[in-house]
């Protein structure tokens, strides 16, 4: 192949997928649009990798320092609804891994650094019979068989080649932060709380300090009257009560609007997308990351199978394929956080009775948790 596959965006997922497509002899470069990432930025935004999303990263060689949750407590702040996710439900060491963004995307740009043209971004695509024509930000002209488009929610390769999305605005905004917890709570349970302040997630960090801890708080604007830093002081000793905690926040507090948008196709011939360029969703789940690597993974397994059996890459079936296998089980998890924002964001009180009842029997059909541990897990695979 003379030309290599060209991915927009060299962030966790564009990454990986080079260093897949490497090691199976398939040439690719990384077009990335930011300065490379440097070590001493501060670290406060976290993500949480599934077992199947960990397992990818361990056959590419990344050895991580990963904070382990083997519990998840859910509860609902305004009534007696819970239930709790164990990894012992679905056999499991643990349920998720946390590490901190920054550090796991500096080692994956370290893993594809020689290929990786910082500091560009593409500017216009012509596509044509077998090759894409790509022209570059500097003026750099670039000839492709595929271009995979890896470059996040605002995706350049997908408004470049016309994908169509669907959008949602959640008209809610999160707050991320990392907190000290001085009520020396279990570094390994994860706790989700639903209360009229928004839904409060924490999660355990790697820290030489083991009691620090991230948080992403999501709340309705229709009750954000202040300044993130205002509303969180205000509002978080009723989340310590609920909780039977006592914060210490310990970094700047991070806000961002909340949406979700999912593309009607994620292909057109020769040029692909993955990840948040295809679709994006609310973070109550920590999902988001892990249907990027989903995506990746199904996307590099058609990809591979195609090369070896000398078959072009970039065809219609090829591509048609991945999409056709990670379309539909994306949509299952986009509905169901949908259906869990609208749930418990409502404050209609027979709407509260029935969620406190649905926790309650969630909680005690074991096959239903499993079922759906096994999903956000990534062990339902097609």
């Amino acid at each position: 192949m003379n030309n290599p596959v060209v991915i927009s965006g060299g962030g966790i997922i564009g990454c990986y997928i080079h260093a897949r497509l490497k090691q199976a002899g398939v040439d690719s470069i990384i077009i990335e649009r930011n300065k490379k990432l440097k070590a001493n930025l501060e670290n406060i935004r976290t993500i949480s990798l599934n077992p199947n999303t960990l397992k990818l990263l361990s056959d590419i060689g990344m050895n991580l320092e990963l904070a382990n949750v083997n519990l998840i407590k859910v509860a609902d702040g305004n009534g007696s609804g819970k239930i709790e996710f164990s990894a012992k439900d679905i056999g499991e060491e643990s349920l998720a891994y946390v590490i901190m963004f920054n550090d796991l995307l500096i080692k994956m740009q370290q893993l594809a650094e020689s290929s990786i043209h910082f500091e560009n971004e593409i500017s216009s695509i012509e596509a044509f019979e077998d090759l894409s024509k790509i022209t570059l930000a500097d003026k750099t002209l670039l000839d492709t068989p595929l271009l995979i488009g890896s470059d996040g929610r605002n995706s350049p390769v997908a408004r470049l080649s016309n994908f169509i999305s669907r959008k949602e605005d959640y008209d809610q905004t999160a707050f991320t932060f990392l907190v000290e917890d001085k009520s020396d709570k279990d570094t390994s349970t994860a706790h989700q709380l639903f209360t009229d302040k928004g839904i409060f997630a924490l999660m355990p960090v790697n820290s030489s300090n083991k009691n620090i801890f991230s948080v992403v708080w999501s709340v309705s604007n229709k009750i954000l009257d202040s300044s993130p830093q205002n509303f969180v002081s205000s509002n978080i000793r009723l989340i310590e009560s609920m909780l039977d905690s006592k914060f210490i926040i310990k970094s700047e507090i991070v806000s961002f609007p909340l949406s979700s948008h999912h593309l009607k196709s994620y292909m057109k011939e020769g040029v692909v997308v993955v990840g948040d360029a295809a679709h994006s969703l609310h973070p109550l789940a920590g999902q988001g990351i892990n249907l990027g690597f989903s995506d990746a993974d199904i996307l590099c397994e058609e990809l591979i199978s195609a090369y070896k059996k000398g078959y072009s890459i970039n065809s219609y079936r090829v591509l048609k394929s991945y999409e056709l296998r990670r379309k539909s089980m994306n949509e299952i998890m986009l509905k169901a956080m949908d259906g869990f924002v609208s749930l418990f964001g409502s404050s209609n009180i027979y709407i509260r009775i029935l969620r406190n009842f649905g926790l309650t029997f969630f909680n005690k059909t074991l096959f239903i948790k499993a079922f759906f541990i096994n999903h956000a897990s990534g062990n339902h695979k097609l």
